[in-house]
Formats: structure tokens, sequence, C-alpha cells
């Protein structure tokens, strides 16, 4: 902003605007000061503007599915979706969104995404194990950001659900309640999330003074109608029952507490439950669903804002 823009803003003449600036004589300290300060925020918002994107560019927001039951049937990725394209467009970008299942060839895809107007993308990584995201950094030439999975050692940028502390939580009232015979249900899907939790919640056993006890661990399949058929026939295996149960999510956990409707066993009077994800049906299960809550829209906004730094960089590799 001009010197005779700073005067019409203070009703001031140009000249003692410039008399202020360059630290001349024949000016109040008080205009001084309202002259420099005026100024300082004025070249604030400047560079403000010059580092927001430019309006109708596009970014791309990659969903993967290696197998598509974790991406398909967990909610959370549905509202994770329309918080991406809510901040992207509160950045000035429009968003396309693709779809990757272990059916593509990966080389081929990651050659049509370098090819194509995207300033960057994003990408849901829950299903990606190490190996593909290795591929994905060597191959992919745009800037991008994944979402819900990290790869220590890899140079990728990252934002992920707090896991660990999720389920240091879940531990942590479970023990508060009483429990001292607390077990996990977890999957035989091969997801990041997972994983993570299950390592999680052993450390956080150990760390609560809680014995870890393999008979107090169920496995069940992936697919919420498997769920209580494998909890059934696992419980009928068991010699003795924790008195809770983490369950990996709530998709799990709904299916345990049908296996545990069917067999008369009561909850929370016999065995308690929680979850994990904060699914809004959780609320309306009976019992209610003890569960711990994620913070989507934290995720996609880090992750937009983390996406639109790597894209004003030049040299974002």
């Amino acid at each position: 902003m001009k010197n005779i823009d700073i005067a019409k803003k203070l009703n001031i003449s140009p000249a003692t605007v410039s008399l202020a600036l360059n630290n001349r004589e024949g000016v109040s300290e008080e205009t001084r000061r309202r002259v420099v300060e005026l100024k300082n925020d004025l070249l604030k918002n400047d560079l403000l503007n010059m580092n927001q994107p430019e309006p109708g560019g596009e970014i791309g927001f990659i969903i993967y599915k290696e197998t598509g039951r974790v991406v398909s049937e967990t909610p959370f990725f549905v509202t994770l979706t329309e918080m991406i394209c809510h901040y992207a467009n509160k950045n000035g970008y429009s968003v396309e969104i693709k779809y990757y299942t272990f059916q593509n060839d990966l080389e081929k895809f990651l050659a049509e995404i370098n090819g194509s107007s995207w300033a960057g993308c994003l990408i849901i990584a829950t299903e990606i194990v190490r190996s593909k995201m290795k591929r994905i950094v060597d191959l992919l030439e745009k800037p991008f950001v994944v979402l819900d999975a990290a790869y220590p050692g890899l140079e990728v940028d990252s934002v992920y659900l707090d896991n660990r502390g999720g389920i240091f939580k879940a531990v942590e009232y479970a023990v508060s309640m009483g429990h001292r015979e607390i077990g996990y249900i977890t999957c035989d899907e091969q997801a990041n999330n997972f994983a993570e939790r299950f390592e999680s919640f052993k450390y956080y056993l150990n760390y609560f003074g809680v014995s870890f006890e393999t008979d107090f661990v169920f496995e069940v399949p992936y697919a919420a109608e498997k769920v209580c058929m494998a909890m059934k026939e696992q419980i009928c295996r068991k010699k003795k029952m924790p008195s809770v149960l983490i369950a990996a999510n709530d998709i799990i956990a709904f299916g345990a507490l049908n296996a545990f409707l069917e067999m008369n066993i009561g909850v929370p009077e016999e065995v308690s439950v929680i979850g994990f994800d904060d699914m809004p049906s959780a609320r309306y299960v009976t019992p209610r669903l003890t569960t711990v809550a994620l913070n989507n829209k934290a995720v996609a906004k880090n992750a937009v804002y983390r996406l639109t730094e790597l894209i004003r960089k030049k040299d974002w590799r």
C-alpha cells in the first residue's frame, strides 16, 4: 500500500506519513506510532495473501483400497472425505476423488497422476503396506500427504490418528473402573491402525501394571456379519473370559455385542465392551457403547494445510 493510502486511512498528509516512516522530525510520536503500526499490519496482510494458494486449482484425493474392507465399512472415512473437500475449498482448491484397488497397475496409476493438472494430492493410506508406500514415494512426482498411516524411515508427510493415545484412554478407563482382567478383540485385516492399536494395548497394560493374557485376545474377520460368529466360536473355546474387552474399532465391538446377546452373556454385568472410532450408531445400541472418539476434523484440516504448504514449495522433496 502506498503512502497516500495510509494517509487517507489516518486522515493525515502523505508528507506526514513519509516523515513518520523515515523517522524524520516534524511529526509527533503518537502519529509516528500509528503510521508504523498500520504499515506493519498492512505488510503482514500482504504476506499472508501472497502465501495463499491461487483459487481455481485442483488437488486429488486418492482412496487406496488394497482389500476395501476397512475403508469401505468404516463411516469415519465418509466424514473424513467431506471434511477434506470442505477445507480444500476454503483454501481455494477443488477436489477430484480417485480410487485405487489392487486390480490397478500402480505404476500406470501414478503415471496418470503425474500427468494430471493436480497441484498435489492426499492419499488415504490405511491399507497401504510399507513396500507399496515405498514405490509411491519413488514414483509420485506431485506433492502429497498421506492420511491415517505413518511410515518411519520414509520421507513421507503424514497426518494420522493418535492410536496410541486412544488406546491409552481406553485402558486407563478400564483400570479406573476396577478392571484387572482386560482383553482385546483384534482382526485379521492387515491395516496399519489395527497393528498399532494392538501393540499399544499390550504396552499400556504393562504401563498400568496389568498382565497381558493371550487367552483374553480374540481375533475375528473384518466383516460385520462374520464378527459375531467368530466371537461365539472363540468364547466357547475359552477357559475364562476377561471382565472387559477393548475392540479394535466400533464395527468389531458391535459384532461382539451381538455375540454376547445371542449367548445370553450380560453386558456390562458379566463383561464390558469398549470400542474405538465413536461411530454415530454407538449411541443407539443397547447397552450404549463406550468408545474412543476420533477427531477427523483435525485430521482433514491439518492434512490440507500441510499439502498447501508443500504445493507452495518448489523444492518440496
